[in-house]
């Protein structure tokens, strides 16, 4: 779990994010991939390793394997899949050891258990950005309705404190947890619509869409003042013209009255090659020009429908 604070992106307004790690879903496409697993881990950062050895005189747990003789730890230049076994070893119990002895930093473990209490002290500290920009607190991943009991407690104690509340979730979720704790804790529900297609779906994200179709078209019916459908432009995947045109239509059919195009940033590249994942199928930004286009075709594409609210 990581907190972010000063965000204008994930909702109206100054707001603090908090990033739940794990998520049901494997996009190859995925922004932050180090809140995919459930699980704590450990990435390793080779340009900033020195060599120093600290980590391996300080883990309680190191693989029996030898390291190659006079390199110690890494060069220049070295991938995370080169990494010595210390940290992919079986034996590793993601004790953190090895990150607290890095002086350098290319050793961090990302994920870290934190109580409700203990997120409200950090938030909290901004409530009067919260106040005088309509921002507030959103919940994100990860996918934070894979933790709906702890999420609903969250939201409900900012709920109390009148601070605004919001969610990002990829749909994927159970419908009677969500709806009997997070739902009635949460002013404003960031809904992304990636794929219209189920078997293009299974194959850039590793599920199906037919759960997140039933999901939203729920929500729209029952709570459509509270969701927000938003459509990331992946380019070559989720931004070709079939697919945009395929998801207004589905969309407007549902009910919706307002969307959101998010333009693609390949922001998880360096972490997945720290934590030694495939690189994102998409690993650098799309041009300017290729964008606009797609953005100017959509709004015109869309004026066949009934949304009232169109942003990019």
């Amino acid at each position: 779990m990581d907190i972010k604070r000063h965000s204008l992106e994930d909702g109206p307004g100054i707001r603090s994010v908090v990033f739940f790690k794990g998520c049901p879903l494997r996009c190859v496409f995925c922004q932050n991939p180090e809140t995919q697993e459930f699980a704590p881990e450990i990435a390793f950062r080779a340009r900033l390793c020195i060599d120093c050895k600290g980590c391996l005189d300080a883990c309680p747990h190191p693989a029996p394997v030898a390291l190659p003789l006079g390199s110690g730890f890494s060069t220049v230049g070295r991938r995370r899949s080169e990494f010595p076994r210390l940290v992919a070893a079986a034996s590793c119990e993601t004790c953190g050891a090895c990150t607290r002895a890095c002086p350098s930093g290319a050793l961090a473990l990302i994920g870290q258990p934190l109580s409700v209490d203990e997120i409200l002290d950090v938030v909290l500290r901004d409530e009067p950005y919260y106040r005088h920009s309509g921002g507030g607190v959103t919940l994100s991943g990860g996918e934070c309705t894979a933790f709906p009991e702890f999420a609903g407690e969250l939201l409900a104690r900012l709920r109390r404190r009148g601070i605004s509340t919001a969610i990002e979730t990829c749909g994927e979720f159970a419908y009677s947890p969500f709806v009997q704790f997070i739902l009635p804790h949460v002013d404003l529900i960031l809904f992304d619509a990636k794929l219209a297609d189920s078997d293009d779906h299974m194959r850039f994200t590793g599920r199906g869409n037919e759960r997140i179709w039933a999901n939203l078209a729920k929500l729209l019916t029952t709570r459509p003042e509270r969701v927000q459908p938003r459509i990331p432009l992946i380019p070559g995947i989720t931004d070709t013209r079939a697919n945009l045109a395929s998801l207004a239509a589905r969309l407007a059919q549902l009910g919706a009255t307002s969307l959101t195009l998010l333009p693609y940033n390949p922001l998880g590249a360096t972490m997945a090659e720290s934590l030694g994942r495939p690189l994102p199928a998409v690993k650098t930004l799309p041009k300017t020009g290729d964008v606009s286009e797609t953005i100017t075709w959509f709004k015109t594409e869309v004026a066949r429908h009934s949304f009232k609210f169109l942003s990019a």
